[in-house]
């Protein structure tokens, strides 16, 4: 076996063993959004858990038995927690004095306001990264400060169907733009040959096959990045 192909083999075991590692790592990091920037657990301590986001405000859950009082810019959101057999809700209660209920719907966060109709937040306008908030507006909808509190509403980052689908096409892409035996194997496939007697394979086939092969790798590093959903391209 040539010194070549045993760095190749070295190398794909190498970047399969880094690959695995950072999916596993990556992936099963839960997180959740809060004003279109997204959390993830920066440090625990005692009753203290604080969330870090790439471009907003940290923010500090304090775990108060069934409770949560939860800190961001220095402003204190109250949240008691209420659970019987057919139903959990939270009462939110904002540094403004506001409240809200929360109902839990099968997963689904529906807020109330203090007259016990559905709050349907309006058109949310933003400047960059940062909410215009409208007059009398509060600056977190209830439900948002519900999901920021309690992890059982935090889910799991990415999507790691897609990174693998990447990385499949990566490959894909590199053989068929590298390697002349993958053309041809693809080009016997393609059944052509049912329908010519004799092919044989042009100069523009193996020329199309590297184009192809450039084009399906440009398209698996889109397709892994937009995997990752990262903070940065909200």
């Amino acid at each position: 076996m040539k010194l070549s192909t045993l760095i190749i083999i070295f190398c794909l075991i190498v970047a399969a063993f880094l690959l695995t590692w950072f999916a596993k790592s990556y992936f099963s990091e839960k997180v959740f959004y809060l004003n279109t920037h997204m959390y993830k657990k920066g440090s625990e301590q005692d009753n203290l858990l604080i969330y870090h986001t790439f471009s907003g405000p940290s923010i500090e859950v304090h775990v108060l038995d069934q409770d949560r009082k939860v800190i961001i810019n220095n402003e204190e959101y109250s949240i008691q927690h209420t659970a019987d057999s057919n139903s959990q809700t939270y009462q939110v209660t904002y540094p403004s004095g506001h409240r809200y209920k929360v109902e839990d719907q099968s997963g689904y966060l529906l807020s109330f306001d203090e007259k016990g109709e559905l709050f349907i937040p309006g058109v949310i306008v933003y400047s960059g990264n940062w909410r215009i908030l409208q007059p009398g507006e509060e600056e977190y909808v209830p439900s948002s400060l519900v999901t920021a509190a309690y992890a059982d509403y935090h889910y799991k980052r990415g999507n790691v169907e897609l990174f693998i689908l990447s990385f499949v096409l990566l490959i894909y892409g590199w053989c068929g733009f590298r390697y002349e035996k993958f053309q041809n194997f693809m080009f016997l496939i393609s059944l052509r040959s049912v329908w010519v007697n004799d092919p044989e394979p042009s100069d523009f086939y193996y020329f199309m096959c590297k184009v192809g092969g450039v084009l399906t790798m440009i398209g698996a590093f889109i397709l892994a990045i937009s995997s990752l959903e990262l903070d940065i391209f909200q």
